[in-house]
């Protein structure tokens, strides 16, 4: 144990002479968070510009524009003629993500039994826009849809309580229990604070061992561990999992309170889960670092693999609708299971039984990476003669 705490204490005292390393740790995750809690900090989408063309003229389409107007995610800028282009309206107005064009004949075709139809023209380069804007749109439109109909069944006659159980005859109520508030702060500054906590350990570990040869100390190591490689493996990894674990405290415990994002019911016990994935990239960087001793080449080989796992963990985009190639990579890199077990463990608060499959899984990549470093120093010492 005494060996250990020595190697420990000789890792960190060769980090404090690291400026880079303490760039990784401290100044980076500060300020990308600071950044993207001021860019988000809104939460979410409060008024979108519209613009309406008008092409009825009659008390239905007035009331359709009415309907627009109390609508409290939609704002109207413009009310454009026959002469305006669409397209030429979104390059010219950038401000402006979506047109409402009501036809001619809109409100005589309904009044006639037919079908009718309100067209949203949507800036779908940002994705986001398109989705409220047909929200909203069928929202209010529903609304109309089911006055019009009202209407019609009480001039046959029919009673007013038993036309408007047969104009909505089911009633649908959504209850979202995750994330309630649909806010982005709460959404993306998780994601992105957990993979930039895999990136540091990762990165950090990865110049670990290549450093010792770059600086000629490796002998010195060697000899502090009683020349013993497990000494050397579990001192150092003790040194960056336990960097690795403080970096997550503090952003569930400073990042999270600071930008008003709720902790979990399981915030404490899902702390093991934050260590073992510290764990498990501080094994893997070793690893990597124990196989490419040029630590250009480490920090590169880490590079590659770790910049997909935000995008390829199914966070942004469904995993099931990925490539079979891109779905299967995505089960290599250890966000992945992380983030299910992150999802289920934190953010729904489930019992911890229930992260067993990702506890299992993440301690497989803590195996591969482990036994791929002795494999790799014992050979590197023969080929040595230490």
């Amino acid at each position: 144990m005494q060996i250990l705490i020595k190697i420990f204490i000789r890792e960190i005292l060769r980090l404090k002479n690291r400026p880079s390393a303490w760039i990784l740790v401290l100044v980076i995750p500060t300020l990308i968070f600071f950044y993207l809690g001021s860019i988000y900090k809104q939460g979410g989408i409060e008024h979108v510009n519209i613009a309406i063309k008008n092409d009825d003229h009659s008390k239905l389409s007035e009331t359709i524009i009415k309907n627009i107007e109390a609508s409290p995610k939609l704002n109207i800028v413009k009310f454009l003629n026959s002469n305006d282009n669409f397209e030429s309206v979104f390059v010219d107005n950038p401000e402006i993500k979506g047109i409402y064009l009501i036809p001619k004949d809109f409100e005589k075709n309904i009044y006639r039994g037919n079908q009718s139809k309100l067209i949203v023209y949507t800036n779908s380069s940002n994705i986001v826009y398109g989705n409220l804007l047909y929200k909203e749109a069928a929202t209010f439109i529903n609304t109309v849809s089911a006055g019009i109909n009202l209407k019609m069944l009480q001039a046959k006659g029919i009673p007013y309580k038993k036309a408007i159980k047969m104009v909505m005859p089911i009633k649908v109520i959504t209850k979202p229990l995750f994330n309630p508030y649909y806010n982005y702060l709460f959404y993306l500054i998780p994601g992105i604070a957990t993979a930039l906590l895999q990136m540091i350990v990762f990165f950090m570990a990865a110049r670990s061992i290549n450093s010792e040869h770059t600086k000629k100390t490796y002998n010195e190591l060697y000899q502090l561990s009683n020349q013993n490689i497990f000494n050397i493996i579990f001192g150092k990894l003790i040194t960056y999992t336990l960097i690795g674990f403080l970096v997550g405290l503090v952003i569930f415990s400073l990042i999270y309170p600071l930008f008003g994002i709720p902790l979990s019911e399981n915030s404490l016990s899902f702390m093991v889960i934050i260590l073992l994935f510290s764990l498990v990239n501080a094994m893997l960087g070793m690893m990597v670092s124990a196989i490419f001793k040029d630590e250009a080449i480490a920090m590169d080989m880490s590079f590659v693999y770790n910049s997909p796992a935000f995008v390829f963990s199914g966070f942004t985009f469904p995993m099931m609708a990925m490539p079979a190639f891109e779905s299967w990579y995505a089960q290599l890199i250890p966000y992945t299971h992380f983030l299910k077990a992150f999802i289920k463990g934190f953010e729904m608060n489930t019992p911890f039984h229930y992260l067993y499959p990702q506890i299992i899984n993440l301690s497989l990549f803590f195996l591969f990476g482990y036994i791929v470093t002795i494999i790799t120093l014992l050979i590197s010492h023969k080929k040595l003669n230490i």
